[in-house]
């Protein structure tokens, strides 16, 4: 979750109220105004009906609302009557919980006093009390309250023996405390953003499309290239295989299972040098890897095989299976069709924020590889949906999502790639349904990582072709020569 909520947030909020259409107008923001009680009062006081709204960085987002006005502030607690109030979650640590805990008795909804944030409860007995005086963010970018949700939660509202535990994850640390106005009427409908990155209008016709120009896409004749070699690699979880998987659901027409996920946070589930192929539906075999972790990683000199093409399909790549130049199993003299023809770094774009600089070092190394071979790159970046809300509430918003925007040009800066190299996506993971706007924009992925191994291809074409007139010239010459000697 962001810091403000969505049109779908406002929506729910305004059937919990009950009374019709209702228009929100930010009063208060701690990242604008300060966390300071005497801006609360003197921004909130006396305005009618409020909701308050709270984040944290385990993205739960709740509050309060209240039908009365915040009275003008004195020094000594006032209890106030609202048998209307209620307190709510809208998402627990990301996922959208709805739930309203109505009050219980309306002489205890709220209190108010001019050292106090807001207060949901009583004096003596707050369901949620926000925070008093004056509270400075702290490095991490947030504001630690210090009021209290755990001693008195449930006592005059009806929390259904949910515990604040389940609400705020058992702490007041916050991103940001918003309070609304709350009045009758109805919202505008906000502006479209502008569509940062053009296609076609996401459907079934777009779909169709893409799938028949995928299907066309073919490595150049003569090349003995079967199909277009397409290497991930990535960190741990950031979704390799199921981005394998999500490709084989696009062309099975259902959720395919075929690469294994899952797994623990230290262990790669992927443990052999693994291909995937789509049979006539795309010339194109994925080779997923093991995922990189801070204490794990994959070899240099095995991903330099691995480019190459020496290392035989389904190798164990664990570090005690090392391919060496002298093993059996290890392909001597690969060909263009061994070889790899475009290098894909998948990121997981929920973290591309905290990611360490020895893990970014990591994936850089494997990019500096591929460029020093010649070898195009492009990165796919996973989870989007759990990055942004438009994104979740609809895939087809993504090229729309300035949060997905700011975090293609972020990955961009950070692998010093092209921008039209970055490709969000989104992986199967919790749907039972293939869904269109997913498997498009899975599409526009696999084109595009298909026309770099295309452009890959027709350059080692005209190399290889140069290299021929180039021995049959010399071939003449020699020929010349050696008739002279005769002669």
């Amino acid at each position: 979750m962001g810091k403000s909520l969505t049109e779908k947030d406002f929506d729910q909020v305004e059937s919990w109220i009950g009374t019709g259409t209702k228009t929100f107008n930010l009063l208060y923001s701690i990242t604008r105004d300060g966390c300071d009680s005497s801006v609360f009062h003197e921004k909130c006081d006396n305005k009618g009906p409020t909701l308050t709204v709270l984040y944290n960085k385990e993205g739960s987002v709740y509050g309060g609302y209240t039908s009365v006005s915040w009275p003008t502030s004195k020094r000594k607690p006032l209890d106030q009557t609202d048998n209307s109030g209620f307190l709510y979650q809208l998402y627990f640590s990301g996922l959208n919980t709805p739930k309203k805990y109505s009050v219980k008795s309306g002489h205890t909804a709220i209190c108010s006093a001019s050292y106090l944030g807001p207060v949901f409860g009583s004096a003596s007995a707050h369901d949620v009390y926000t925070f008093s005086h004056e509270i400075q963010k702290s490095s991490s970018g947030e504001y630690n309250l210090d009021g209290n949700m755990h001693t008195h939660f449930g006592c005059n509202y009806d929390t259904a023996g949910i515990s604040s535990k389940e609400v705020n994850n058992g702490h007041l640390r916050v991103t940001e405390l918003g309070v609304y106005a709350v009045k009758d009427g109805q919202r505008k409908t906000p502006p479209l953003p502008t569509q940062w990155r053009k296609t076609s209008e996401f459907g079934s016709k777009m779909l169709m499309s893409l799938k028949e120009e995928v299907k066309g896409i073919q490595p150049p004749e003569g090349l003995d290239v079967p199909h277009f070699n397409i290497l991930l690699l990535g960190t741990l979880g950031s979704g390799k295989s199921s981005f394998c998987n999500l490709v084989a659901s696009v062309f099975r027409g259902r959720i395919s299972h075929r690469a294994r996920v899952g797994g623990d946070a230290q262990t790669s589930t992927t443990t052999q040098l693994t291909p995937y192929t789509f049979g006539d539906k795309a010339s194109i075999q994925l080779y997923d890897t093991r995922g990189v972790a801070e204490s794990d990683t994959l070899d240099l000199l095995q991903c330099n095989f691995i480019l190459d093409g020496h290392v035989p399909d389904f190798h164990d790549m664990s570090p005690t299976h090392l391919l060496k130049c002298s093993d059996a199993e290890f392909r001597t003299t690969p060909t263009l069709k061994n070889e790899t023809h475009c290098a894909v770094l998948v990121l997981d774009g929920s973290t591309v924020g905290a990611m360490s600089k020895p893990m970014l070092q990591k994936l850089l190394s494997y990019r500096d590889l591929s460029n020093r071979k010649e070898i195009p790159q492009a990165a796919l970046i996973t989870k989007i949906d759990k990055f942004c809300e438009k994104s979740a509430e609809n895939i087809s918003n993504t090229f729309l999502s300035p949060a997905v925007k700011d975090l293609v040009d972020n990955v961009a800066d950070l692998l010093q790639l092209p921008r039209n190299s970055i490709l969000p996506v989104k992986n199967y993971e919790e749907e039972l349904e293939i869904d269109e706007n997913i498997n498009i924009l899975a599409l526009l992925a696999i084109r595009q990582i298909m026309f770099f191994a295309e452009d890959y291809l027709g350059n080692m074409k005209v190399k290889q072709s140069r290299r021929g007139k180039g021995k049959a010239n010399r071939g003449q010459v020699d020929g010349d020569v050696l008739g002279s000697d005769t002669a």
